[in-house]
C-alpha cells in the first residue's frame, strides 16, 4: 500500500500526517486520531487493510511525532487539540469525515463531535472514556514530565521499559506477544520523539477532565463503541460511552486489551468493516 507522509500547517503548529488509499472522488475519509504517546505510525499494520477500504488520514497530535513540539505547557489542553483537528481537516480540504479516535485520542474525537458535529459523519470511540478512567494518578505523570525534561524521554521510556519487563508476565503469555511488530521497538520510537511538556499537561488533563457523560445525549452520529476485553481500565468507560449515546453499537474484542488493532487484528478488522459499511450505505467507496 503507497502511504504518501505528508505536512501541513495549522496555525503556529506543522502537523504531519500519513496519506493512504483512494476512494472515488467527494468520497470521505477516515481519520485516524492515536493516543498519549501514540504516534502516526501506530496503524501502520493497519495501512493494506485500511488502505484498500478508501482513503484514510493518520495525523500526529501536537508534540507527538513529527508534530511541532511546542515545549509549552499552555499549548497542551484538549480544547487546542480540538482546534488543531479542525485547522487540519480544514488545511487538507476535508468538510466532513469518519473519525476514529483510540484512547485520549478518543476522547478529543469525542469533543471534536461535539462541537463540530457537521464535520463528522461517524465515529469509532475505541478504548476510550468520557471521563477520567480508573486508575491514573497525576503524580505518576507528574514525575515522568520532570525526568523527560530532565534527562530526556528517551530516558524515560528506558525505566518505563525495565519496570514493565520485571512485572510482566512472560512476553508469549501476554497481549505484547501478539503484536504484528515488535511492541518495544515501536514504543522507543513513539518517546523518541514526545514532547515530555505534551507527555505530562496532556495526561493531567485526562486526569482531571470533567465528566461529558451529560453531554452523550447530544452525540447523533452513527457512533461505535470499541474496546479490548481485558483493557479494564476503559471498560466503563465504553460502558458509559454505549448506554448514553443514542444508537451507539458495542464490540468488545476478545484477547485484547488496549490495542485491539495491533492484539486482535481479525476482530478488529470486521468490526471496522461492518462499521464502515453501515455508515458508507452498504459500500465502501461511497461518501
Amino acid at each position: 500500500m503507497g502511504t504518501v507522509t505528508k505536512r501541513v500547517e495549522v496555525g503556529e503548529i506543522e502537523i504531519a500526517y500519513d496519506d493512504f488509499g483512494e476512494g472515488p472522488p467527494g468520497s470521505r475519509p477516515l481519520v485516524l486520531v492515536h493516543g498519549l504517546t501514540g504516534h502516526r505510525r501506530d496503524w501502520e499494520s493497519q495501512w493494506d487493510f485500511l488502505g484498500s477500504r478508501g482513503r484514510n488520514l493518520a495525523p500526529d497530535l501536537r508534540g507527538h511525532g513529527d508534530s511541532t513540539n511546542t515545549g509549552d505547557p499552555a499549548t497542551y489542553t484538549f480544547a487546542q487539540l480540538v482546534q488543531d483537528l479542525r485547522g487540519f481537516l480544514d488545511a487538507v480540504g476535508v468538510e466532513q469525515c469518519d473519525l476514529l479516535g483510540h484512547s485520549v485520542g478518543g476522547m478529543v474525537a469525542l469533543r471534536f463531535a461535539l462541537d463540530f458535529s457537521d464535520r463528522v459523519a461517524s465515529w469509532v470511540a475505541m478504548n476510550t472514556s468520557p471521563q477520567s478512567p480508573e486508575g491514573y494518578e497525576r503524580w505518576i505523570f507528574e514525575r515522568g514530565g520532570e525526568l523527560g525534561r530532565e534527562h530526556g524521554m528517551v530516558e524515560l521510556q528506558r525505566k518505563i521499559e525495565a519496570v514493565t519487563r520485571q512485572a510482566e508476565t512472560p512476553v508469549s503469555d501476554s497481549h505484547l506477544g501478539q503484536w504484528p511488530v515488535d511492541y518495544w521497538e515501536h514504543h522507543r520510537m513513539r518517546y523518541a520523539t514526545l514532547d515530555p511538556d505534551a507527555y505530562q499537561y496532556l495526561a493531567l488533563e485526562m486526569v482531571d477532565q470533567e465528566s461529558l457523560v451529560p453531554r452523550l445525549g447530544e452525540i447523533r452520529c452513527p457512533t461505535l463503541v470499541m474496546v479490548g476485553e481485558d483493557d479494564t481500565a476503559f471498560l466503563d468507560g465504553a460502558d458509559l460511552l454505549e448506554t448514553g449515546i443514542p444508537g451507539a453499537r458495542r464490540v468488545t474484542v476478545p484477547r485484547a486489551g488496549h490495542q485491539p488493532h495491533q492484539e486482535n487484528s481479525e476482530a478488529w478488522q470486521r468490526a471496522i468493516v461492518s462499521h464502515l459499511e453501515r455508515v458508507r450505505n452498504g459500500s465502501l467507496g461511497e461518501g
